[in-house]
């Protein structure tokens, strides 16, 4: 074999660090710190994590990380997983005409994905853990004053007492839109005044009593009919809508592009998002004046975010009025 100077150097240089150490020792760390991987194309290994979760996810969240997954394929093709780089699905995501909330939640699908394939041994190392994304402008949160929430609720009380039931979980009791329709009746136990949540409807995957909340929502929940318990999101947030139209409460996205192509004054979308939630939150802090009861209820870990977002919302006079709206 023809060997020029500068390969006969390097060898001479392998021996003489080498010392004592024999190839075979080379190898055998070598193979304690190496990890084979399965070679598989990004398309397949994104099929196999769909599958992978269909089971154990709703229908709307499946279908959020397949249109995720889809556009990624699309732009890399039948490119082996393991060969794309971090730079690659920084620039993906940095190229994508979205909000910077927006490429957060893709970048957490991203992270999910690819710690997927490091578990099936796709990949060496998840590179989607610690990609860039834009920062968040951070908002002021928005929620009801207390004449729009006493408005919904006189508006629908006769009308559709079953809405107004569930909206008062989520204006009186903190809870997420989400969870709402998930309640059943059963969970609710008006003797002890507390709601149980099992651990397989909760965002943390943990059974969550809540307790110590206001006497209004009972009031509001006793005259609400058995039937409302068992709705679906879809049947939720139908009659939900309609409840916020009755008192002339709601923007939908045609009423706001004709208010951009006028020269009036912009409305604002009522109810912003998680209005419901923010509302409890901001007068049960202004209320109670105890960040940890208010944390407890909301299944916070701490009052880090309660004095961030919630602290100095509203006065101690409008929570008392919040919370004493009993039906008529």
């Amino acid at each position: 074999m023809a060997m020029d100077e500068e390969a006969i150097g390097d060898v001479a240089k392998i021996e003489m660090e080498r010392g004592e150490i024999s190839f075979r020792d080379i190898w055998e760390f070598w193979k304690r710190h190496h990890k084979d991987v399965t070679l598989m194309s990004l398309w397949m290994a994104c099929n196999n994590y769909l599958k992978d979760i269909k089971e154990s996810v709703s229908d709307a969240y499946y279908k959020h990380v397949r249109k995720i997954l889809e556009s990624l394929c699309e732009t890399f093709s039948e490119r082996l997983v393991s060969d794309i780089t971090r730079d690659e699905l920084e620039n993906w995501l940095k190229n994508l005409k979205y909000c910077a909330v927006t490429k957060k939640n893709y970048r957490s699908t991203l992270r999910a994905a690819w710690g997927y394939f490091e578990r099936k041994d796709y990949i060496q190392k998840n590179i989607a853990v610690s990609l860039e994304c834009p920062k968040i402008a951070e908002e002021e949160i928005k929620f009801l004053s207390v004449p729009e929430v006493e408005q919904l609720l006189r508006a629908n009380e006769k009308v559709d007492p079953e809405i107004c039931g569930l909206m008062a979980l989520g204006l009186f009791a903190g809870m997420r839109s989400s969870a709402i329709p998930r309640v059943a009746y059963d969970e609710i136990n008006f003797q002890a005044k507390r709601i149980l949540t099992p651990a397989s409807k909760t965002k943390k995957g943990r059974l969550n009593y809540i307790e110590n909340l206001p006497d209004n929502l009972w009031a509001w929940l006793e005259r609400t009919p058995k039937t409302a318990f068992s709705w679906n999101e879809r049947k939720w947030k139908k009659r939900r809508e309609m409840a916020l139209r009755r008192p002339g409460l709601l923007v939908n996205g045609r009423n706001l592009r004709d208010w951009k192509l006028t020269d009036k004054p912009f409305k604002k979308k009522i109810p912003p998002k998680n209005a419901f939630r923010h509302s409890f939150a901001s007068y049960h802090v202004a209320w109670k004046r105890d960040f940890q009861d208010t944390a407890l209820i909301m299944s916070h870990k701490g009052t880090d975010i309660l004095f961030k977002h919630y602290r100095g919302n509203a006065t101690k006079e409008e929570a008392e009025k919040y919370f004493n709206i009993f039906p008529s």
